[in-house]
């Protein structure tokens, strides 16, 4: 049975991702009631028998450890760009031949 490993830092996960070479890297953008703005950047990667999370919250203007802007609408809920995620994630790592998916649902925490 696989497990499931919650790496606290970008850096860690991003040294983890370059060792590791996963295929893809799922990302889920979702709501954070106790961020401020409330959004969540979830980014996942499988390597063998383990899964690797790592979350990131906002704080003012941009998610904290990615430093990801987010978008602040005039009218609207505030928003962090598709685009913007993976460009980081590529950017970062390094990889263009890397999967960065989206899954078509979204979880949402109200």
């Amino acid at each position: 049975m696989g497990r499931i490993l919650r790496i606290k830092t970008w850096d860690e996960f991003k040294k983890l991702a370059i060792s590791l070479r996963p295929k893809s890297i799922v990302y889920n953008l979702h709501r954070a009631p106790l961020s401020k703005p409330p959004i969540c950047l979830r980014l996942t990667f499988a390597s063998e028998q383990t899964q690797y999370v790592f979350v990131d919250f906002a704080v003012g203007e941009i998610l904290r450890q990615t430093k990801i802007s987010i978008v602040d609408p005039e009218k609207g809920e505030e928003y962090v760009r598709d685009e913007d995620v993976k460009r980081f994630i590529t950017r970062e790592l390094g990889r263009n031949d890397l999967l960065i998916l989206c899954p078509v649902w979204r979880l949402e925490y109200f």
